[in-house]
């Protein structure tokens, strides 16, 4: 098993794509439009799958078929052994869970989304390109939306012109040398637990964390209109995922208006609860 250093989790699919000659790939309605633009600029067809309550794929897929899973908010780590096992061709997207196992024909996470870096993505695959690339060298300041959003906004729209695969660059990797991993992981663990305490009765999502699951955030999909309310008028910054889905969707019933509420700063983690329980 090799792990492949590079700059975005988005370039990972486009290097196992280039390293599989991925013709037609699978990926779920619900995730990042990153990946289905990446699989179009590699020139791969995308048939696209709904997932369930569960998010588990509603329907069977090709058992031969190249697909794309979520490890969605890294809290579907169970999920993904048990497709690995149907599916010998599956990809773990692995962005909202940089600490789950390898699982899966490749899998790949971003060092970007957990941590106060401006790049980085680790892809664990057995076939590898006998091929060279640069580094990025684009100078970003890492922050938070909570911490800075435009800065944050302006970070995402510097990334989204970054199409050629590069490998991660070299102050990444010294910071990720010296960053407290088993802090962070204690950290995000107690604050999700704290969220479901007192947010599950309003959530439309159930998703429970397993004992060495790391999550990215805790999903939160109001259930009712006065606490969609209160967060719409409250002066919290909050990144809303994969928004407005058509009605038509089976998504739509329980993952309209999703929020991914951060982890690692448990003052503001008091401070969401606080406004929602008012």
């Amino acid at each position: 098993m090799a792990i492949v250093k590079l700059n975005l989790a988005r370039n990972c699919l486009k290097y196992l794509i280039k390293v599989y000659g991925i013709k037609e790939i699978f990926t779920p309605y619900y995730t990042c439009e990153t990946v289905w633009t990446s699989a179009k600029e590699s020139g791969c067809k995308i048939s696209f799958y709904h997932i369930d309550k569960n998010f588990m794929p509603i329907q069977d897929l090709p058992l031969d078929a190249f697909i794309v899973y979520t490890n969605y908010y890294g809290l579907c780590t169970k999920n993904c052994h048990i497709l690995a096992k149907k599916y010998p061709h599956i990809i773990i997207d692995n962005a909202q869970a940089f600490y789950a196992p390898h699982c899966g024909m490749a899998d790949f996470n971003s060092l970007r989304k957990f941590f106060p870096v401006q790049n980085g993505a680790y892809l664990r695959t057995t076939k590898v390109l006998d091929e060279r690339f640069s580094e990025d060298n684009l100078e970003l300041t890492p922050t938070s939306a909570q911490e800075n959003f435009e800065k944050f906004v302006y970070n995402e729209l510097q990334l989204n012109k970054e199409k050629q695969i590069k490998t991660i660059s070299a102050d990444v990797e010294r910071t990720i040398e010296n960053f407290d991993f088993a802090n962070d992981k204690k950290i995000r663990q107690e604050n999700f637990k704290i969220y479901k305490r007192y947010l599950e009765k309003f959530n439309n999502i159930n998703l429970s964390i397993e004992p060495d699951e790391i999550p990215y955030c805790y999903p939160f999909s109001p259930n009712q209109e006065k606490i969609k309310s209160k967060i719409d008028k409250s002066n919290l910054t909050l990144i809303q995922l994969w928004k407005n889905f058509p009605q038509s969707c089976p998504e739509s019933e329980f993952l309209n208006d999703t929020i991914a509420l951060p982890l690692t700063d448990s003052n503001y983690v008091e401070k969401i609860i606080s406004t929602i329980l008012d």
